[in-house]
């Protein structure tokens, strides 16, 4: 059995899981893809099962780690298999490719509920497991969670992670490489702070040793979460990764923050594409920001003049570089509608009507 489509870049197709009710299919083949929508219709769900299939892709689970690893991921077997489905398929795919696909089914133990899950990969693709190109591309993707502010001030100070998810492991793990080394990218985040003054001191906190761990308790949020993006734009700039993805790109940043940083973000991410020979990396932006929308809306119709953006002009997005995916609720199933570019007049106003 074929479940999948042809598309031409990364794509996810998602069936009676999680609080998918019915099919949902995800295409990442432009430079920017923005998903957004109401809390609760499986945004950050969505971004978790696209790592745990990376992460599958390199590193093949034999079918009793891959039902332990489903349920410290999400939980209760509730959590996973929509409620009434009985069964979940998920599928991840490459152009004409199926690289790896997901069969979870609910296991009832006793006289209760269910209790355990039954999972087994299926239809795996030629590439799987230590094959090349993929599964080396997909070692290298990266999803920066929502709460990485949290993981950032951890790394800052001791490089422990105490609340690490699968799903976050690997951009753990290249966050604390960066904090080792002092990567340069690391204050280059924080710039716009420094240079507009927006954070007090944020200066004396280079000085005494902020990017090397001291004082990282006393640093903001607005720096940490900053900070927090750096894994991101230096996975972009290096090329080379099936993902990245962010997950609320606006966490803890002023309004001024908020807009330049996506439009930072989604002009590296125009870079990449452009400058990639193959394989181009899409990046994924999970927001709930009216003013990360608008930012984008204004960035497509006009290019950014905002000085805090550190990308210049000549990778300003166009309207076929970057779609929109809204997730909304319908008769208590989720529904999703996806807009190619944010420039149509309609969309801000049919965004609201959704939620």
């Amino acid at each position: 059995m074929r479940w999948g489509v042809s598309t031409s870049g990364l794509g996810l197709r998602v069936k009676n899981v999680g609080p998918i009710a019915g099919e949902l299919r995800l295409e990442l083949d432009v430079p920017v893809t923005i998903l957004t929508g109401e809390t609760g219709t499986g945004k950050s769900f969505l971004l978790r099962l696209l790592s745990m299939l990376l992460r599958e892709l390199r590193q093949p689970l034999d079918a009793r780690a891959l039902e332990s690893e489903l349920t410290n991921e999400f939980g209760h077997p509730r959590h996973i298999v929509h409620e009434g489905a009985g069964e979940g398929e998920v599928e991840l795919s490459y152009e004409d490719d199926v690289l790896v696909g997901l069969r979870v089914r609910e296991r009832p133990i006793g006289f209760g509920g269910p209790d355990k899950l039954r999972a087994e990969f299926i239809e795996i693709g030629k590439e799987r497991g230590g094959g090349q190109p993929y599964a080396e591309l997909a070692s290298r993707s990266l999803m920066a969670p929502d709460e990485r502010v949290l993981l950032v001030r951890q790394a800052l100070l001791k490089g422990y992670y105490y609340y690490t998810t699968p799903s976050t492991d690997a951009y753990c793990s290249l966050l604390a490489e960066m904090r080792t080394k002092n990567h340069w990218l690391l204050e280059e985040m924080l710039a716009p702070l420094i240079e507009e003054g927006l954070i007090p001191r944020v200066r004396s906190y280079f000085d005494r040793g902020l990017v090397a761990g001291h004082d990282a308790h006393m640093a903001s949020s607005a720096a940490l979460s900053l900070i927090s993006l750096a894994p991101i734009a230096y996975r972009l700039s290096e090329g080379r990764a099936l993902l990245v993805a962010v997950d609320t790109v606006e966490l803890h940043l002023t309004p001024l923050l908020q807009a330049a940083i996506a439009v930072d973000l989604a002009r590296r991410a125009k870079k990449c594409w452009e400058e990639s020979e193959e394989y181009p990396i899409p990046l994924l932006l999970v927001t709930h920001s009216s003013i990360v929308l608008s930012a984008l809306l204004t960035e497509v119709e006009e290019g950014a003049k905002d000085k805090l953006v550190r990308l210049g002009e000549e990778y300003r997005l166009k309207s076929e570089d970057v779609k929109t995916v809204i997730l909304y609720r319908k008769d208590g199933i989720v529904n999703y509608d996806v807009t190619q570019g944010i420039t149509q007049p309609s969309y801000l106003r049919e965004y609201a009507r959704f939620l």
